[in-house]
């Protein structure tokens, strides 16, 4: 099977992408990214390439800048790129050069995301990065939500590559004589991403030959394990009779309670208080509490509006609007709009089984402190929708549709 197959094959399997539809691709002209901007469009995508220059490198950055774009040119894709002051923001927010940086592109990634309607943002995250992220985790001491690493898609982005190696992805450019960029930073071991990336893996592999292999095959097994875990997880209780510091987090962290604070609440005596960002959570007697928000106002439910369509020849969904096979609709249907609630489910399109919502809300990037202001949208007793955020697997719209239901926020333009 060919470079090219196997991506394709990949990106069915874990339904990534919608075939033909737009998708933008963070381009830094390095060998990953080169390849994927590469293999999309080879597979027929229509890409806009996005290149961050963050003001660190001088000419060397400058450089990167014109080699994407003349990548982006020969390659057929649309090209935008934006420039940082990212030592302001890393003042501003008193953060690591490497968190500025990634959260700089992610929140401009997001932006052109919505400015443009495209149906992803594809990174270049290619398997020993996913195994370098593993350790980090483990370095940091996480628990399974970080030990599994990087998934496939997380929220709008998506990873073709997280099943192919860097020889592959070297191998691939070659054949296809692209060329790219070798960033100079990637050779100081000062970052802990480079020495394990340098020192230690090449290492692990010297000494015990086949562990890359070996540690791809746990990552699979744990966010299996993961799914089980969240599958099996009990329904928030306002009781803290037998509860674990675990479990109590995987209740609490919806609403911005770190496992310290879990930990702290199970050691305090009645009367005692613990605030969140967003929450305000009391000690009651009987080994019970009570959660409140910190905004008094309960939010305002989103304003939907519906309509029947036939199914254009040329289907695009557009971000943000939810669409519904209508003849796959139950008849009268009991349709309902409420906030989401701790211990909702739903199976969300693109993905195997069902997963939180809490979960959707923070794959999604959604602020904690924004996370009570989101709603969901049942059909029965199923969640179809997060609203604004991921429609569930349920009634979708498929090559055999002939009408679709449309939901959208009223001030949402739905002609597609």
């Amino acid at each position: 099977m060919t470079f090219t197959e196997r991506i394709a094959r990949f990106i069915a399997d874990e339904r990534l992408l919608t075939p033909a539809a737009p998708v933008a691709v963070a381009l830094s002209g390095g060998a990953d990214s080169s390849a994927l901007l590469a293999v999309l469009r080879a597979l027929g995508y229509p890409c806009i390439a996005l290149h961050c220059h963050f003001g660190l490198r001088g000419s060397e950055a400058d450089r990167d800048l014109r080699f994407s774009r003349r990548l982006a040119e020969r390659l057929g894709a649309e090209f935008r790129f934006i420039r940082f002051d990212t030592r302001s923001h890393m003042r501003q927010r008193r953060i690591s050069v490497e968190m500025a940086c990634r959260e700089l592109r992610y929140q401009w990634f997001e932006r052109v995301r919505l400015e443009t309607g495209v149906q992803a943002i594809a990174v270049g995250h290619h398997r020993e990065d996913n195994i370098e992220t593993f350790f980090l985790n483990l370095l940091r001491g996480s628990g399974l939500h970080g030990l599994r690493a990087m998934l496939p898609r997380r929220g709008q982005i998506v990873r073709p590559l997280l099943n192919v190696t860097r020889d592959d992805i070297l191998d691939y450019l070659r054949a296809e004589q692209i060329d790219y960029i070798i960033d100079s930073t990637n050779a100081d071991n000062d970052f802990r991403r480079n020495r394990l990336r340098n020192v230690v893996l090449p290492l692990l592999e010297r000494e015990f030959p086949g562990a890359s292999d070996a540690i791809s095959r746990s990552l699979a097994c744990l966010r299996g394990n993961e799914e089980l875990y969240n599958s099996l997880l009990p329904q928030r209780s306002d009781s803290l009779q037998g509860v674990s510091p675990t479990l109590l987090h995987e209740w609490l962290s919806p609403f911005g309670f770190n496992p310290t604070n879990c930990r702290d609440i199970l050691a305090s005596a009645p009367g005692a208080t613990f605030v969140s960002p967003s929450h305000r959570l009391t000690l009651c007697s009987g080994s019970r509490y009570v959660l409140t928000s910190l905004d008094s106002d309960a939010p305002a439910p989103p304003r939907l509006a519906g309509r029947i369509i036939e199914r254009p020849l040329n289907f695009t969904p557009v971000p943000g609007v939810l669409y519904l096979d209508a003849d796959a609709i139950p008849d009268s249907p009991c349709w309902n709009l409420r906030p989401w609630r701790q211990g909702d489910r739903i199976r969300p399109f693109g993905m195997r089984g069902s997963r939180p919502v809490s979960d959707i809300l923070a794959d999604a990037r959604v602020p904690a402190s924004e996370r009570r202001n989101s709603y969901v949208l049942t059909l029965g007793d199923d969640i179809i929708w997060v609203v604004g955020v991921r429609a569930s697997a349920l009634y979708p719209v498929t090559a055999t549709t002939r009408k679709i239901i449309q939901i959208y926020h009223e001030e949402t333009d739905s002609d597609n």
